[in-house]
């Protein structure tokens, strides 16, 4: 029975081991999205969050906001918005 739970416990290790670098690896990918936008329209507007509903208020012809992660791939959809590095 001892070496049947030694096993368990080594399979257990690795699969956390593997989650938290599949887990790591998905914040890298998240921290390099380009969350700046530039707004190249000319009057005042707001540009809801797909996913955290935020409203970003876009004031006037190049005014820069930094945009949630989550939100930023509606935000490069968007002809209004520049990715900004």
């Amino acid at each position: 029975m001892s070496c049947c739970s030694k096993k368990r416990q080594e399979l257990t290790r690795q699969l956390t081991a593997i989650k938290k670098r599949q887990e790591e690896t998905l914040l890298v990918s998240r921290k390099q999205i380009h969350t700046k936008f530039m707004y190249t329209g000319n009057s005042p507007w707001v540009f809801r969050g797909v996913f955290t509903r935020t409203r970003y208020h876009f004031r006037y012809k190049g005014h820069t906001i930094t945009i949630e992660p989550q939100d930023a791939p509606a935000a490069m959809a968007e002809s209004l918005l520049e990715s900004v590095p």
